[in-house]
């Protein structure tokens, strides 16, 4: 049995933004369901701690020594980092040395494009040259070529459900007690090919759909959802829609899709995604245009057999073969340089 050191942020320490349906938890899970060994190392939680509470110069100091005497005394097999930017380049490189037969895969969940997202691409070219593997929730290979060398893999990573964490069928539900649930924060998204401030996007959307019972969070003075209540508020509404920061990157989504399908509702999604090359129409609502959203939203609210009939295509086609047990072992394959089977998501440089 091979064991695997998780570093990743768990959020122990910090209420805000505390979510067990986040990747480190979805990794884990699929990891240990697969027979690997997983050992979660929390580096934000060490870092504040060794920092007196604060995740500052001397708590990543600390850090570095921290995780090199916790690797000498577990001796994992493989090292999966996600979002861990208190352990730096050289303490990987540290670790090599001490380890020689280390494995190390680094897994991010946000985006990488140029000119948008540079703290995300800054964070995983530091470490290119020592990581043997990347997994990033991008299928555009211009975006994915940035981080390849000659000595490591890159991957697309999609984003992907748990069965013990997205657990509601909200499509068996024929009347909820809301029609659309957006989770979101203040500020700007594409919608469509333009930029457009989120509370003003749900003006323009109640405008056009009347009456339209929203589940918001996050906006619009609603309070932002962490913890057991997001899990919860899926299933109090029928449709949800899941809108990025950018849209028109290929195979590129927040993973509020999949909680949103994963869970059993209705997903709005922007065509421009390019998800329509691995999920059909009677899966998911796809839009292209403003209006045609606006359509769709008041289609569906009132057409309860169609909407539960698509939801539910798509909470089968999501669980079935985007879940937390197939993903993580398709990871791990890559990694120890198992046999791998195809995929129609696969995508690898």
């Amino acid at each position: 049995m091979k064991t695997i050191l998780h570093l990743a942020n768990f959020n122990l320490l910090r209420l805000k933004g505390c979510f067990q349906n986040s990747y480190p938890f979805k990794i884990t899970n699929g990891l240990t369901r697969n027979g690997y060994a997983v050992i979660n190392y929390s580096d934000r939680d060490i870092c504040r701690m060794l920092g007196f509470g604060s995740m500052n110069f001397l708590g990543k100091k600390r850090s570095q020594k921290h995780f090199l005497n916790y690797c000498r005394v577990v001796k994992p097999d493989a090292l999966f980092m996600g979002h861990a930017d208190t352990i730096e380049a050289e303490t990987l490189y540290k670790l090599k040395e001490m380890l020689p037969e280390i494995k190390i895969l680094q897994w991010t969940c946000d985006w990488v494009a140029p000119g948008y997202a540079q703290r995300n691409i800054e964070a995983l070219q530091r470490n290119k040259e020592i990581v043997d593997a990347f997994f990033v929730t991008t299928g555009d290979k211009n975006q994915l070529a940035q981080f390849k060398t000659a000595n490591n893999k890159v991957c697309y990573l999609p984003n992907f459900v748990d069965e013990t964490l997205e657990t509601y069928k909200a499509f068996e539900n024929s009347n909820p007690e809301y029609d659309l649930f957006y989770s979101a924060t203040p500020g700007i998204r594409q919608f469509c090919g333009q930029d457009i401030d989120n509370e003003k996007l749900v003006e323009e959307i109640s405008a056009k759909v009347q009456d339209l019972k929203w589940l918001l969070a996050g906006i619009k003075g609603a309070p932002k959802l962490a913890g057991a209540d997001y899990i919860a508020a899926f299933s109090k509404a029928g449709m949800g829609l899941s809108l990025s920061r950018v849209n028109d990157v290929y195979l590129y989504s927040s993973d509020r899709m999949v909680h949103i399908m994963g869970n059993g509702e209705l997903c709005f999604l922007d065509k421009r995604t390019g998800f329509g090359d691995l999920f059909a129409d009677d899966e998911i609502a796809f839009y292209a245009t403003p209006e045609e959203l606006y359509e769709k939203i008041n289609k569906y609210r009132t057409d309860v057999e169609e909407r539960q009939k698509i939801a539910e295509n798509g909470w089968r086609k999501i669980q079935a073969e985007y879940n937390e047990k197939i993903i993580t072992k398709y990871m791990a394959d890559v990694l120890f340089e198992n046999k791998t089977d195809k995929k129609d998501w696969q995508i690898m440089l």
